[in-house]
């Protein structure tokens, strides 16, 4: 049965929550399944974190994440943006997925799999976004068909226009960033398949990517410090 979850508010999509997969607190958001006559979507609530960070940076992380998800609408590897019942929430398309390094119900052909990652990484930044937080192994889902799902794009970049080069260099450290994530990733599941073209990969992303993950990383820690209690 087809779902128009556009027509479902926020308190009535909270309603039909029937898992919960991230509970919300300090800086986290609510991460929900819900479930109406046998449809199924993720709430992500930005409303769950504390008070004053829901109210202050909830509307801008949920905008950043909403933006980015728009931008990929037309790739299978990220989910669908389905519905925004308020300025902290967005509904987005389910996925029957595993975690990559919590594998119990899926085990995939590790080398077709990251020939998929790799493709899939690649065809978000030709999009125009960089996800900036894919060395973090929970964001890699893998599903019953071996095909990798990117989500948690919170943390991402947007390429700018042609004549903001500052943008478009900081955009290409964050794709380096992310693409240096399949060795990391493979060193955890599978670290026989790693390759001298990976660590090369590792390598490029060097100090000057890494250093912009970190600056986003020592902001989000100190919105935290300052926002939440």
């Amino acid at each position: 049965m087809s779902i128009d979850w556009q027509h479902y508010s926020l308190e009535q999509l909270r309603a039909n929550a029937t898992l919960t997969f991230r509970q919300g607190g300090g800086s986290r958001p609510d991460v929900l399944l819900i479930e109406i006559d046998g449809a199924k979507a993720v709430l992500k609530d930005q409303g769950g974190a504390d008070k004053v960070f829901a109210f202050l940076i909830g509307p801008i992380l949920n905008w950043r994440e909403c933006k980015a998800l728009k931008k990929l609408a037309q790739l299978d590897c990220v989910p669908d943006l389905l519905s925004q019942p308020s300025a902290r929430s967005f509904l987005m398309s389910y996925h029957e997925s595993e975690q990559i390094t919590r594998l119990e119900k899926f085990t995939p052909d590790w080398p077709t799999f990251f020939a998929k990652l790799s493709i899939a990484i690649n065809d978000v930044h030709t999009a125009g976004v960089a996800h900036n937080d894919l060395r973090n192994p929970t964001n890699t889902l893998v599903t019953a068909n071996g095909e990798p799902i990117l989500v948690d794009l919170v943390a991402c970049f947007c390429r700018g226009r042609s004549w903001n080069g500052l943008n478009r260099w900081i955009f290409n450290k964050f794709c380096q960033v992310d693409l240096s994530a399949i060795t990391k990733i493979k060193s955890r599941v599978a670290p026989q398949l790693i390759t001298s073209e990976d660590v090369v990969a590792e390598d490029i992303a060097g100090r000057p990517g890494m250093a912009l993950k970190h600056l986003g990383q020592l902001i989000r820690k100190v919105s935290r410090r300052l926002f939440t209690s």
